[in-house]
């Protein structure tokens, strides 16, 4: 059977009717070849317990006569699944790609989809952004088809974000091949921890699919060159040591054997994900181009915020070290997941902001798009200096955490706040170390994680943002006697709805001509927008973007706010509200706002509300409830 007649049959349903039109569009072919598809297919139904009925106005449905007959015809005739929507499709041929050293015809490619040029060209447009997403490009050759083009490090990590982004149905091929993790695993684990190395858990699973992923890639000849990884001014011996004992074990427990640019592009992974024991910190050296980073990241703060964070010492070291190995991750473009993001964006929604603005620093040096993730373990360093800085007392109690020194330290500080009182001497450790403490001098032990040893004290589990909400509310009512409301950096003359745009270029263009109309703004305004957009997104979670420019250019604050008439892809996500947010030029202090605005913006039954009753009097009711809450 023609492949065209598996993508009628699979759009015949028995259930529902469909037009030779909606086939004709779907498959993009003409009605009328179609309509002799559908004639060839009718012939060979009819023997199989199977009709095409046709109804007038309303189109086609399948008639099944004999079940059983059609059901054996089904088993034994029709090829495993095929593709029927074009993102599958794009999925495919992505899976086809990576599995194939060399060209491919677009011929072959319509041939096993079963559709024609034109569709696949269509598709060919979804491929192409995502691998020019990772760097690489979509090379077409006359007369031999297509062929991916870029350097096998780019390859690896476009095979990564495809693990994690794309459904694996297609990729199942390549997935077989994959050695087995709990072998890998257990390598890195038992070398790491040999060399002193800490590597957080959440971290590992990481790390073993870039190396399945490696491993894959080398199998196949394509290995990586030591020019792709030669990188002698930031990585450290240490670093290759330590590669180079886990190659040692996967060499052994696989049966191979791994060249020395194989082993640098494991060192490269293990330095962008290790973490710096206390103990450590003072033997680590940092160099002349993180101390500059660091500084311009934090006189970038005080630009836009008024915000003076130099003179913290302990901020200032924090970021340095967290430096050594997001370095290593911005220069190679390595994934980090933060498992805490959703949390710290709610709860230290104004840290957060500080460190997107921080990041753009980075995002220029680097050439690379930083992270939400990465921007939220920057949050968490801003956050415990801003927590340092207010008052604070102690208790005697052990915080036992596993999400990381920095994040242990914050929740440390948290519990001194909201105890304060109660609390005289606060101590942290991972639970690796609590056999070994000494309890003589601890009153409870709360942790976030279960305890599965006896320890002789009481133990208490509690979540790492504990009961956040109340806690905001009581913190922010504490704080300022005379709350401010945020109600007066948004205007109805700067509401707007039904506004149009194929892309953030056009809603950025939009709004900018129509602010320029009832608020003085410069000539750069539109330009200081989309280079912000450049070097960092802006979508920051579904349904919402909150554009700005790159720096405060505007006498006053203000937000600019455009529902738009249909969801428009931004970055990552579908947008249909859009906050457009000025800074003054002048020193004001934002904290009441940045901790009210993000929620009001994030929180996905708001924007809902927004979005089904598109009035400015709606947008000023939620704020109230908000700031109620």
């Amino acid at each position: 059977m023609d492949g065209r007649l598996y993508t009628i049959l699979a759009n015949l349903s028995e259930d529902n009717f469909i037009t030779v039109g909606e086939l004709a569009l779907r498959l993009q072919l003409s009605q009328r070849t179609v309509r002799d598809l559908l004639n060839q297919l009718e012939q060979q139904l009819n023997e199989k317990g199977a009709i095409i009925e046709r109804q007038r106005k309303k189109g086609l449905w399948l008639h099944i006569t004999d079940r059983e007959r059609y059901q054996e015809f089904c088993k034994k005739e029709i090829p495993s699944r095929i593709p029927d929507s074009g993102e599958q499709r794009m999925e495919y041929v992505l899976a086809l790609l990576f599995q194939t050293p060399g060209y491919i015809k677009i011929e072959t490619l319509c041939d096993q989809l079963y559709v024609s040029r034109k569709t696949i060209s269509v598709d060919l447009k979804g491929v192409e952004k995502f691998l020019n997403r990772h760097h690489i490009s979509l090379e077409r050759k006359p007369y031999y088809g297509l062929k991916m083009k870029g350097t096998e490090f780019a390859f690896r990590l476009a095979l990564s974000a495809i693990f994690y982004e794309l459904s694996d149905v297609w990729f199942q091929k390549i997935y077989e091949t994959f050695e087995e993790a709990e072998i890998i695993r257990k390598q890195i684990l038992d070398n790491i921890r040999e060399r002193g190395y800490t590597i957080y858990e959440t971290d590992i699973s990481n790390i073993v699919l870039q190396i399945q992923i490696a491993l894959y890639r080398w199998k196949m000849g394509s290995g990586i060159t030591m020019e792709e990884v030669d990188s002698k001014e930031w990585l450290q011996e240490s670093d290759i040591k330590v590669a180079g004992r886990c190659s040692l074990g996967l060499e052994h427990a696989l049966g191979i054997c791994i060249p020395v640019p194989e082993i640098k592009y494991l060192a490269i992974h293990l330095s962008g994900k290790k973490k710096l024991l206390d103990s450590e910190h003072g033997n680590v050296v940092i160099d002349m181009e993180i101390n500059q980073l660091v500084n311009e990241m934090l006189e970038n703060v005080y630009q836009v915020f008024q915000l003076d964070f130099k003179s913290d010492f302990d901020l200032s070291t924090s970021l340095r070290q967290h430096m050594i190995s997001l370095r290593i991750r911005l220069r190679y473009h390595l994934k980090l997941e933060n498992p805490m993001l959703k949390e710290i964006k709610e709860v230290y929604s104004f840290p957060y902001a500080v460190a997107a603005q921080a990041a753009t620093v980075l995002s220029e040096y680097f050439h690379a798009m930083v992270s939400e993730d990465e921007i939220g373990y920057l949050a968490l360093c801003f956050a415990l200096s801003m927590e340092r800085n207010k008052k604070k007392k102690k208790r005697n109690i052990l915080l036992v955490c596993a999400s990381g020194e920095g994040s242990a330290r914050l929740f440390k500080y948290r519990f001194k706040e909201l105890f304060e009182g109660y609390l005289n001497k606060v101590e942290i450790c991972d639970i690796g170390s609590l056999p070994g403490k000494d309890f003589n001098d601890v009153d409870y032990v709360f942790s976030t994680v279960p305890i599965a040893f006896p320890v002789p004290v009481p133990i208490y589990q509690v979540q790492y943002f504990f009961d956040r909400h109340n806690i905001n509310q009581v913190k922010w009512i504490l704080e300022d006697n005379h709350p401010d409301t945020i109600k007066r950096y948004f205007s109805e003359d700067l509401f707007f709805v039904d506004v149009k745009g194929e892309n953030r270029e056009e809603v950025i263009h939009t709004l900018c001509q129509r602010i320029g109309m009832v608020r003085k703004t410069p000539e750069e305004f539109e330009e200081s927008v989309l280079y912000r957009e450049k070097i960092m997104q802006t979508d920051f979670c579904g349904q919402i973007a909150i554009p700005h420019p790159y720096k405060p250019l505007t006498d006053e604050t203000f937000v600019c706010v455009a529902i738009l008439n249909k969801p428009i892809r931004w970055y990552l996500c579908d947008v249909q509200v859009v906050f457009l947010l000025s800074i003054s030029t002048r020193k004001e202090n934002l904290e009441t706002f940045y901790r009210t605005a993000p929620r009001i913006m994030m929180d996905e039954d708001c924007m809902k509300r927004l979005i089904k009753d598109k009035r400015y009097e709606t947008l000023m009711g939620i704020i109230e409830d908000m700031e109620k809450c």
